[in-house]
């Protein structure tokens, strides 16, 4: 799509404020109503006197209104003579041509014509990933459709991928405004993280992203294939998307599928991050030896990778070495202690191993970070009967009926028939 002259253009404004002293930090702005200048909520971060510009003509903000979930900002400025933009409207589609405008470096108003790529969600609501070049500058600035609508803010740019641009959609804005205006004598605090790397990592946390980011990371490595960052994202990507789709014939394809990505991206640059991911990828597919040499390559790198310990320790649950993965999941532990699973493994393991009083130990670590939780009091109620401390587990099942009866049952089950049964030492491995 060539660019061409907008009308949007009139209602696109450079924004400014200052930091102390003589520094500037400045973004871009829409206006979006009368007198009312949207933007992000990082743009005026820790500013004063704020001043919206087009050409030669400044106005002053009055007002600053700001949702720092979604990192948007509502600016009142008096006597603002410029025309607002017209929202588009719903539905927007992946594939759509698109135009972002702002003031990359102060300067502008600049248009960048390209698609929409993909629709994430983000929280309870929605962000649009475009590959319309936006740089330092054009944050704030509008993401248009080919009429001039508006349909986002551009809010974060993920700089490795030219593909991976985000707007907040034009609906939140609209939700923005019909709240109650509130006057902030203080710069607002924006829930915003420090990292756009960070930032997308939470935003395919989410399952509901797992298939865009499938996509966005085969974009990304289509566009930079020497990019090893691309070729981790992807593996990572295949990870997710052969897991949401267990059981499934598309899972048996997708997870060595990701297995070479993640050797594409080592090969391109040592990484203990990768061959953390590439471990796992391998343990998914009972590849356990493969996927301990890994893990032991991300550890030599990193030593104190305390992930790469505890899925070093799975690898060896599930290879049924429970003596290894004890010592795999201490060390683990050790640098992070607050993993409730990684205990409830480790008791597995110490138990499976012949050590009931450390697997008992390990069981009541889980409760104190998990303690309403019903499946760890029927292991932990389990693991006393085994020790023969019947007493004891009984309170456990008048406490776990409170929770899940079905749970209850079963280990009341388990103290009935304890008294035909001796302590054992050792016994055989249950499903976690």
């Amino acid at each position: 799509m060539t660019p061409r002259p907008l009308k949007a253009l009139n209602s696109v404004v450079l924004v400014q404020g200052r930091l102390g002293g003589s520094r500037i930090q400045q973004g871009s702005g829409v206006v979006v109503a009368p007198f009312l200048v949207a933007t992000n909520a990082h743009v005026v971060e820790g500013t004063q006197g704020l001043t919206v510009k087009q050409g030669q003509s400044t106005w002053t903000v009055s007002q600053v209104r700001t949702d720092r979930s979604r990192d948007l900002c509502l600016l009142t400025v008096p006597g603002l003579t410029l025309p607002p933009v017209e929202p588009a409207p719903e539905p927007v589609e992946s594939g759509q041509e698109v135009l972002a405008v702002g003031y990359p470096g102060g300067q502008g108003p600049v248009v960048s014509p390209g698609r929409l790529r993909g629709i994430w969600h983000h929280g309870q609501g929605r962000l649009l990933q475009s590959d319309a070049t936006t740089l330092p500058g054009s944050s704030g600035g509008g993401l248009f459709d080919e009429a001039g609508r508006l349909l986002g803010l551009t809010t974060l740019t993920f700089t490795p991928s030219p593909r991976l641009n985000f707007s907040v959609p034009v609906d939140r804005l609209q939700e923005l405004a019909r709240q109650p205006e509130t006057l902030l004598d203080q710069p607002p605090e924006v829930d915003r993280r420090k990292r756009s790397d960070d930032w997308l990592e939470g935003l395919c946390d989410d399952p509901r992203n797992w298939p865009a980011w499938e996509v966005a990371a085969r974009q990304w490595v289509q566009d930079l294939p020497r990019d090893e960052n691309a070729w981790l994202a992807l593996g990572l990507a295949l990870d997710r998307a052969a897991r949401a789709s267990a059981g499934s014939g598309a899972s048996s394809n997708l997870l060595p599928e990701g297995v070479a990505a993640y050797r594409r991206s080592l090969s391109l640059r040592q990484n203990p991050k990768a061959w953390n991911n590439l471990g796992v990828a391998l343990d998914l597919l009972n590849r356990f030896g493969d996927a301990e040499l890994a893990f032991r390559e991300a550890l030599q790198m990193e030593p104190g990778y305390a992930l790469a310990w505890l899925n070093l320790g799975c690898a060896r649950m599930n290879a049924r070495r429970f003596p290894e993965a004890v010592e795999a999941f201490r060390k683990g532990l050790a640098l992070r202690p607050d993993e409730a699973d990684a205990w409830l493994r480790l008791a597995h393991c110490q138990r499976s191993a012949g050590s009931g009083e450390a697997a008992l130990a390990s069981l009541r670590i889980t409760l104190r970070y998990r303690p309403l939780a019903a499946e760890p009091w029927l292991d932990f109620g389990l693991q006393l009967v085994e020790l023969a401390r019947l007493d004891e587990a009984r309170e456990v099942a008048e406490r776990l009926h409170r929770m899940n009866p079905e749970l209850a049952a079963r280990l009341q089950g388990a103290i009935k028939r304890a008294p035909s049964r001796r302590p054992a030492s050792g016994v055989e491995a249950r499903h976690m």
